[in-house]
């Protein structure tokens, strides 16, 4: 069986004080490799609050993995067409070059922080 992020426990903390009808939970999750950490999620319901959290950090992966392609994407391409109106190769293997650093000093960064 493939190991799998699990949530031990839910509690149930106080009522929101923003929106009348939610409450806040302190959700246990252990991780794959069996660290345990605690955070917060909101709902109508336990299962509403497991269900949102499950759901904002499913479309947060897609969403910064989408942005880290075209914040590589962008300045390759800057660099390709001004190449090709300048007719200089040079500007697109500064491009190539460029967008090869950015990429791996974003992966740098995005690794540091998960760890955290």
């Amino acid at each position: 069986m493939k190991a799998r992020r699990k949530a031990i426990s839910a509690e149930l903390v106080r009522e929101s004080k923003d929106n009348p009808g939610y409450f806040r939970y302190n959700v246990e999750i252990e991780e794959v490799d069996g660290t345990r950490h605690t955070v917060p999620a909101y709902g109508k319901d336990m299962q509403d609050a497991i269900s949102r959290l499950v759901w904002n950090e499913r479309v947060h992966t897609k969403l910064t993995a989408v942005i880290i392609g075209f914040v590589i994407f962008i300045p390759f391409l800057t660099a390709c067409v001004l190449g090709a109106i300048k007719d200089s190769p040079v500007l697109v293997l500064s491009g190539l070059g460029f967008s090869f650093i950015l990429g791996l000093l974003i992966h740098l960064v995005d690794r540091y922080l998960s760890k955290s």
